[in-house]
């Protein structure tokens, strides 16, 4: 994914700057003396040095979704990581390094969220946007520090930082919750009642995938009902215990009544 994370990146300063491949390289090389010694072209150095969770952004609440079948789907948040990159610019002359810098800085400053026309590879399908941002002064480590750490002399450079998320976890699948069960009773005391939200199917007679949209359900003599979505699933409730009446209304179709009875093993109803 980071490597993902290095073209959009390029992309960005192709589009933005721009910076022209003909005219300028970009490397995200680490920029050792060897490195440097050996360029025979305008080059920008994008270094990634450092990588750091935002624990200001982590989020534990699971998302749960439906996919084609109907069935529930739970995936933990992705981790939101701060990819950050060194830039520095290296010409034979000071004059044209300073001037690739300023582009670029400019450039940076007007890259909050990045574009969705400039993102590439997995970062198309991200599930938060792509942030940047300039670092503060009291944010961003000490030029010396990272130069010293590469072997290279001390180099005029800019600090740019990423925020992109990373899927770390699987989902999990499995059938929708269609009933809930709320038991009531005096505070401290044992409860002694217990209401029940029902939910179920409406398919077509024989074939348990075939569910009906649109269909009208009614708890005969409750005022409950309901319409079953696009998967035919529907809920209704809350219900205590007991013997009740469906009264289903399919959209191409006659009325007809089904006993049910609460609680049940599943509501799923048959047309």
């Amino acid at each position: 994914m980071f490597q993902d994370v290095d073209e959009t990146l390029r992309a960005v300063l192709a589009a933005d700057v721009p910076i022209k491949r003909n005219e300028v390289d970009l490397s995200f090389d680490r920029p050792t003396r060897d490195w440097s010694s050996r360029l025979t072209r305008p080059t920008l150095n994008a270094f990634l040095y450092d990588i750091k969770e935002r624990l200001d952004l982590k989020d534990e609440v699971d998302l749960v979704t439906r996919d084609g079948n109907g069935r529930a789907v739970r995936q933990r948040p992705p981790r939101r990581l701060d990819l950050i990159y060194l830039l520095s610019a290296w010409t034979t002359e000071p004059d044209d390094e300073h001037r690739i810098l300023a582009r670029v800085l400019a450039s940076m400053y007007r890259q909050d969220t990045i574009k969705p026309e400039y993102l590439l590879g997995d970062l198309k399908a991200a599930s938060y946007p792509i942030l940047a941002r300039v670092p503060k002064p009291d944010e961003a480590s000490r030029p010396a520090e990272v130069w010293g750490g590469v072997s290279n002399d001390l180099h005029a450079s800019l600090t740019w930082i990423w925020t992109v998320p990373l899927e770390v976890f699987k989902p999990a699948v499995g059938p929708l919750v269609r009933t809930a069960e709320i038991r009531v009773g005096p505070s401290g005391q044992p409860t002694d009642a217990a209401l029940v939200r029902v939910g179920g199917l409406v398919h077509r007679k024989g074939d348990r995938e075939a569910g009906v949209p649109g269909a009208r359900v009614q708890v005969v003599g409750t005022g409950l009902e309901a319409v079953s979505d696009t998967a035919g699933q529907f809920q209704v409730g809350h219900l205590p215990a007991g013997e009740y009446r469906w009264r289903v209304e399919p959209p191409d179709g006659k009325a007809r009544e089904h006993k049910f009875v609460v609680p049940a093993p599943d509501y799923d109803i048959e047309v």
